[in-house]
């Protein structure tokens, strides 16, 4: 085995593995929707098993396509630009996404910078390639670039930039997506948007870095703002010859993007209803969970977007998490996400009901 995968530490999973095992335990740990996918998009997936079942094109279906065009130029500033079916690539999921971006662009001596704290899987993605990495914090107290964030950037060959983020529900403003894009065109580093969450915002508009930075992919997904994640349906935006070669690193691992998922990714994009409905939900969680950590005395930043809070709890974080998994509340150790977290959790309040959040709290308060 290659010493980097079996380097690969997936020690998050002693929680949810242990907690899949509990009868009574609140799961703030697993980062997906409560919801069921809705029923009218389950109606267009069984009528298109109606269809021949066969390989879908590479990039995806044209109908597919089309959905996802039009959901990216509804963002803002996506107008000015002339996109059309050739900068839309369809992917096994947000994932499959960013997996082939990174191995069609990084070498083993390129290196990736991520936000501190960051999604943890950016950084699995990397082992598992095999290019270098970094953390750093991206923004100060005033939502400004760090200046050691600047030479970062400049020194890396690709930057990725989450926003909504996970684990923090951090939403860029305008100011900063302008200042972050800029940056990266500037030094020429490759910008690499995630916005799987760019309809889940509270309070806040959500502004693409990538509008500013002309070297740059933009990564979408049905999964979290749909209630779709086991359907494993993303997409990326890019120019026409970026998307070439990313679907040779499609056809090398999934050959291509699942059909009967995305008959029902078009009728979600397309009849989209839902995600307000469902966004509303989160926000009163969010709600919620602001004045039951406020209680505690927790140091927060209140979420402006996702379904994720990350507090910093006082203590070791693993530690903390370990004993509230005994108590019946499964959390996510911050130490993971990058290493200025060791005393952070992340706490998915999208996965719970409100019921379950006050239930959980009131179990942190008795501990």
């Amino acid at each position: 085995m290659r010493e980097r995968i079996e380097n690969i530490n997936l020690s998050i999973r002693k929680i949810s593995e242990k907690a899949a095992k509990m009868d009574d335990v609140v799961r703030f740990d697993i980062g997906q929707p409560s919801f069921d996918t809705p029923e009218h998009v389950k109606e267009a997936a069984k009528e298109g098993l109606e269809n021949k079942q066969g390989y879908s094109p590479m990039l995806g279906l044209e109908e597919m396509r089309e959905a996802v065009l039009k959901e990216e130029n509804n963002k803002e500033g996506f107008q000015d630009f002339d996109l059309g079916l050739e900068n839309v690539m369809v992917t096994t999921g947000g994932m499959g996404a960013l997996f082939a971006i990174f191995a069609a662009r990084l070498g083993e001596d390129d290196k990736a910078l991520f936000n501190d704290p960051c999604w943890g899987p950016y950084k699995m993605i990397s082992e598992v390639n095999g290019n270098e990495w970094e953390q750093v914090e991206y923004w100060n107290d005033d939502r400004e670039l760090r200046e050691e964030a600047k030479e970062k950037i400049a020194e890396a060959d690709m930057i990725v930039v989450n926003t909504p983020g996970n684990p923090t529900g951090y939403v860029l403003t305008e100011d900063q997506a302008r200042e972050i894009g800029e940056c990266a065109e500037e030094n020429d580093t490759f910008l690499v948007s995630d916005e799987v969450y760019h309809r889940l915002t509270y309070g806040k508009k959500h502004y693409s870095p990538a509008v500013h930075a002309h070297d740059s992919a933009v990564i979408g997904s049905a999964s979290k703002n749909h209630a779709m994640t086991g359907w494993r349906v993303g997409w990326i935006i890019d120019e026409p010859e970026n998307i070439e070669e990313y679907a040779k690193v499609s056809r090398a691992s999934t050959a291509c993007p699942p059909r009967i998922s995305q008959y029902a990714a078009i009728e979600a994009l397309n009849n989209d209803s839902h995600v307000e409905e469902m966004r509303e939900a989160y926000e009163e969680r969010r709600d919620l969970l602001v004045e039951r950590m406020e209680a505690l005395g927790w140091d927060f930043v209140a979420p402006e977007g996702a379904i994720y809070a990350f507090p910093e709890v006082g203590e070791d974080s693993w530690d903390f998490c370990m004993d509230m998994i005994e108590e019946g509340v499964a959390m996510v150790p911050g130490e993971p996400m990058g290493p200025e977290s060791d005393r952070n959790v992340r706490i998915c309040f999208g996965s719970t009901t409100k019921e379950e959040i006050e239930k959980a709290f009131d179990r942190l308060e008795n501990r």
